[in-house]
């Protein structure tokens, strides 16, 4: 499993990056890729929760809200269902990290999932792609 997901974050990081060069800097940008995966959930096979929360896909101002709480902090922050404060997490949970180039801050690497997601893997996972992508941004631009 652990192979598979570091296969799979390899992958993103890379897409990532090539989204990066070629998307102009803009502060409201956001890259949303996955959610299909989300389906397969059973946590979240109710119709209306991944509704609200494809809408909040779309309309990313309530992602950008979420990640907005990550700027400020240099570690992987944790966002869990309605305790969250985010409506469209209600019966999901978040797990963001800050990314870098040249000691800003200039994005927010997330995962959203069931509540009952596999923490304990994927904590650790999101603060080493945050790192890992602000080490390649670091070098490439």
């Amino acid at each position: 499993e652990i192979t598979r997901l570091r296969h799979a974050v390899d992958e993103a990081l890379n897409r990532v990056l090539l989204a990066a060069q070629a998307l102009p800097e803009r502060r409201d940008d956001v890259l949303v890729r996955g959610e299909s995966n989300l389906v397969a959930s059973p946590d979240l096979a109710d119709r209306a929760k991944l509704s609200t929360l494809f809408s909040a896909f779309e309309e990313k101002s309530d992602l950008l809200d979420l990640f907005d709480q990550c700027l400020n902090v240099d570690a992987v922050e944790i966002f869990i269902g309605a305790e969250s404060g985010f409506s469209f997490l209600d019966d999901c949970s978040a797990i963001a990290a800050p990314y870098h180039h040249d000691g800003e801050v200039v994005g927010v690497l997330g995962v959203i999932g069931p509540t009952r997601m596999p923490y304990g893997l994927l904590v650790p996972m999101v603060g080493l792609s945050a790192r890992m992508l602000s080490a390649a941004l670091n070098r490439q631009l």
